[in-house]
């Protein structure tokens, strides 16, 4: 069926009633992603975890990522901020993606973690702070919720009534600026570096997708950040909105939901906790019977 399925053949199913049918019906209802195809936008480095996540699930999972990484766009200024760690009160870290590319460049310039042994070191959410945890640091700060505004709430809560103290938030060069505005504001001295970009691939990789979207063989697309959203969007061209009406939207919180919604699309899910676990389990809550 997969196999007729994926080459775009219409299939019904007709079911016939035996005496296993009852425990096949209660198999499937703990098992609500059997089947499903699930379009995954991540990063291709990233998104083998997601893919086996989903798979273990019974789900069919596609990844097609939307998003490419790229070194620092300003090398210069990054480094320079590196070899300046020590004089910094904390580093904030706002992805995973920040703590690779932090610790990659460190490594070319000669240096490792010790270089972040006088600082206070925070993290936006779980999955950063593994990043860090996974490098032999193990995060001061912490948010609560996976959003700069907590973020920033964490870490001013962390520094107490420190006089102007530094900051470091090596972050992607396109990002929100919630994070620095409130530390800002808050009398911090913050120093916001490209740690990395993000850019779209071509658009002839997307067409795969986009024919598939149209035929109504996609049951669910991840989307995992702003500028997974916004990539996505641009690679569909226009009529993306009509394109992507033909499936469920699953957002990984509210900030990619926002940005969809501003973008005329219409979320069908929004993870409760902000990470793809939970993005995952909010997608089991939406196809369960």
């Amino acid at each position: 069926m997969l196999a007729l399925r994926n080459a775009g053949v219409e299939v019904e199913v007709v079911p016939g009633i035996d005496a296993d049918a009852g425990a096949w019906q209660a198999w499937l209802a703990s098992h609500p992603l059997f089947g499903r195809r699930v379009v995954v936008t991540r990063m291709r480095d990233q998104a083998s975890e997601t893919a086996r996540s989903l798979a273990e699930r019974g789900a069919d999972p596609w990844v097609m990522p939307t998003i490419e990484l790229r070194p620092s766009p300003e090398p210069e200024r990054f480094d320079a901020a590196l070899r300046a760690l020590r004089s910094y009160r904390l580093v904030a870290f706002t992805s995973a993606n920040g703590v690779e590319q932090t610790f990659e460049r460190l490594g070319a310039l000669g240096k490792d973690a010790r270089e972040l042994g006088g600082c206070l070191v925070a993290a936006i959410g779980t999955a950063t702070a593994r990043a860090l945890r996974e490098r032999g640091i193990l995060a001061d700060v912490v948010a609560k919720e996976f959003r700069g505004e907590q973020l920033a709430a964490a870490i001013l809560e962390r520094l107490g009534g420190d006089a102007s103290p530094r900051v470091l938030v090596p972050r992607a060069a396109e990002a929100r600026e919630i994070l620095p505005d409130t530390l800002r504001e808050a009398g911090c001295e913050v120093d916001v570096v490209p740690a990395y970009e993000t850019v779209a691939p071509s658009p002839d990789q997307v067409e795969p997708l986009r024919a598939a979207l149209e035929q109504g063989r996609i049951d669910a697309v991840l989307l995992t950040s702003s500028s997974t959203v916004k990539n996505l969007c641009s690679l569909l061209g226009e009529g993306y909105a009509g394109t992507l009406s033909r499936t469920v939207l699953a957002s990984i919180g509210p900030i990619t939901t926002e940005t969809a919604r501003t973008l005329g699309l219409q979320v069908g899910v929004e993870a409760q906790q902000y990470t793809i676990p939970g993005l995952i389990e909010a997608l089991e809550r939406r196809f369960s019977p």
